[in-house]
């Protein structure tokens, strides 16, 4: 159930970078290890992490 919820996460992040017109950004996302996108979307780009809704 976790594994699926961070996925739909990313996902859910993703869609709103694309939306944002930051593609370059959303494909950095997505190739980002499994375990490690998160901490590593949050510690370099943690405000627009918190546009994005993610507030972790």
């Amino acid at each position: 159930m976790l594994a699926l919820k961070t996925s739909c996460e990313r996902e859910e992040v993703v869609q709103t970078l694309c939306e944002m017109g930051l593609d370059q950004i959303a494909k950095w996302i997505m190739v980002l290890p499994e375990d490690r996108w998160e901490s590593m979307f949050l510690s370099t780009w943690p405000t627009l992490a918190k546009k994005c809704g993610f507030n972790r």
